[in-house]
């Protein structure tokens, strides 16, 4: 049997929001007459096409997504370090041959800095917009900081809350491992982020680190949005994704150097918040 990505739902529905966010970046910017272009990159690709978890049915994955939205990107770069995925993005190369398609099997942290960020740059009359889309916490903040200097270049960003408590940030803080710091130290570009997720309090038996109580995927959110306020100048609020338990998953973002961008994306996220759709 052939290996396939399954996503549920709440993967469904953020797919929805990046169509709609490409649909209006690309129509503003089809209208900039002085860009010589603008590009898409899609850091954690996948194969292009998955299946929904519970049922018979295939969704589009971000390649096709962006592949498919009325004004198309002028270049679509496609990151994927697993080889099987690899081999799926290659057949999008056939099937969309009027497009203009790069694949890297690489490092999505090494690919945007010496490919991308060196290329797009505000210097250069052109734009661009990263999806940044990990499993787990693979986007380094030295990466996201060069993204920001290119005055170039978006991000639309899962940040994935759950992963970061599940896997970096125990309820003890005495729990944390060298491995779980370094982890964090790279993501959040900083060690700041342990005196903003635990708390010395006092005991009977003196003061002692402890992790504060509302530190879910909301307030993870609000953290990394300061974060992104310190290297760019426009920032959505997070949209806080959840599961069917209504247990929070990730919070997607947009973060760019132009305020219509920014707007744009908020407008979108908050619709989804009071509709739904």
């Amino acid at each position: 049997m052939s290996q396939e990505d399954t996503i549920g739902p709440w993967s469904e529905s953020k797919l929805e929001l990046l169509s709609k966010y490409l649909t209006a970046y690309t129509k503003v910017m089809q209208g900039r007459k002085w860009c010589k272009g603008y590009h898409y990159i899609d850091a954690f690709a996948g194969t292009g096409r998955s299946r929904a978890r519970d049922e018979e049915r295939y969704i589009d994955g971000s390649p096709r997504v962006a592949l498919t939205i009325q004004n198309p990107f002028h270049s679509y770069t496609f990151i994927e370090i697993s080889p099987w995925r690899v081999e799926r993005l290659r057949e999008l190369q056939d099937e969309f041959q009027n497009r203009d398609i790069r694949i890297f099997q690489e490092d999505c942290n090494r690919v945007i800095t010496t490919e991308i960020t060196p290329r797009i740059r505000y210097e250069n009359f052109n734009r661009g917009l990263i999806f940044l889309d990990p499993f787990s916490m693979n986007t380094e903040w030295t990466t996201i900081e060069q993204i920001a200097e290119t005055k170039a270049l978006e991000i639309f960003m899962n940040i994935p809350v759950m992963a970061l408590n599940r896997t970096a940030l125990p309820n003890d803080p005495y729990a944390l491992t060298e491995s779980q710091i370094e982890r964090m130290n790279r993501f959040w570009g900083s060690s700041e982020w342990r005196g903003d997720i635990y708390e010395v309090v006092p005991t009977l038996f003196g003061t002692v680190e402890m992790k504060i109580h509302n530190t879910t995927g909301r307030r993870l959110g609000q953290l990394f949005k300061k974060r992104l306020e310190q290297v760019f100048e426009h920032v959505t609020d997070p949209l806080v994704m959840t599961n069917s338990r209504n247990a929070p998953l990730y919070c997607l973002i947009v973060a760019g150097p132009h305020p219509l961008g920014a707007e744009i994306a908020q407008d979108i996220f908050l619709r989804y918040e009071r509709l739904g759709q």
